[in-house]
């Protein structure tokens, strides 16, 4: 059986990139060795092209062979794999080029792996789909957790490892919560959890808002929250240390000053809060596009 909270969520199944040449799916594949290794499991580097066209710098739609398409993403993926090598030699790596629509293609990887990682700025060939970005279309689809990396994310062992997860109440976060503890305790991480509490808005017609509202008792209702969200994870992660961070401001916002020295931000892919004021609906699209650490989408 899988599910956050459940089971042990990484198992034995290999950490997923998404690969296409780019600097931001180079910062992924970094991001994914270092995670690989501390996680004691494989990876595998999958580099979907568009067939029949390969679009070239000045956006132009230069239709090639197969085989001509195959060839070339194979000695991207293979350049990319010598420097994870020669970095992680311990890591097993195993590589696909594969010929598809990338969204149904990673959607399908995502499902037999234990992370779907991918660069924040990659998968040029698709920028948009219906329900938006490709990244945050595969990101609210994946069957598993999605870990977006900026292009210019570097490593940097000088600092402990954190782990910040964004808590609103809602079970999407919960959820964000389980895998950020246990993939704080696998990495030897903290963790804080932060809470953005902030006066009621509304959230779509026929809204009812009262004129007045207690800012008190709406900080206090989020303390509470934040404290739930919490307690469990410090009794099946005792060896984790945890930071509780209650913070009046938008969520997307304060979450990204918050995870500004962080190793990995976690959010629920979509949800709302128990409590009217606490969103972490759009919250996940909006870090997935600001922060500047990897970010973690957690159905």
């Amino acid at each position: 059986m899988d599910g956050f909270g459940k089971v042990r969520p990484f198992g034995v199944r290999p950490i997923v990139v998404g690969y296409d040449g780019t600097p931001a799916s180079d910062a992924a594949a970094r991001w994914a060795a270092g995670a690989a290794q501390r996680l004691g499991r494989g990876m595998r580097m999958v580099q979907v092209i568009p067939w029949p066209a390969l679009r070239s710098r000045g956006g132009a739609a230069v239709a090639l062979g197969t085989d001509a398409l195959g060839r070339a993403a194979e000695r991207l993926l293979d350049k990319s794999c010598r420097d994870i090598r020669r970095r992680h030699p311990e890591v097993e790596i195993d590589t696909e080029v594969l010929i598809g629509d990338p969204v149904p293609v990673l959607l399908r990887e995502a499902a037999g792996g234990s992370l779907l990682v991918l660069g924040s700025r990659g998968l040029s060939e698709l920028r948009e789909v219906a329900a938006g970005s490709v990244m945050a279309h595969i990101a609210t689809h994946a069957a598993s957790p999605v870990i977006v990396v900026p292009a210019d994310w570097r490593p940097r062992p000088d600092r402990p490892r954190q782990v910040v997860v964004g808590v609103d109440g809602s079970a999407e976060s919960w959820n964000a919560i389980a895998f950020g503890f246990e993939f704080a305790e696998q990495t030897g991480a903290g963790v804080t959890a932060v809470l953005a509490w902030h006066d009621p808005t509304s959230t779509g017609p026929g809204d009812m808002l009262f004129p007045v509202h207690d800012r008190d008792a709406l900080a206090e209702d989020g303390a509470v929250v934040l404290s739930e969200a919490v307690a469990g994870q410090t009794v099946d992660h005792p060896d984790v240390h945890v930071t509780e961070k209650l913070v009046h401001g938008t969520p997307a916002k304060v979450l990204e000053d918050e995870a500004r020295e962080a190793d990995l931000l976690v959010v629920g892919s979509r949800g709302r809060g128990r409590i009217r004021g606490f969103l972490l609906g759009s919250v996940s699209r909006a870090v997935l596009h600001h922060a500047i650490c990897p970010v973690a989408v957690v159905r």
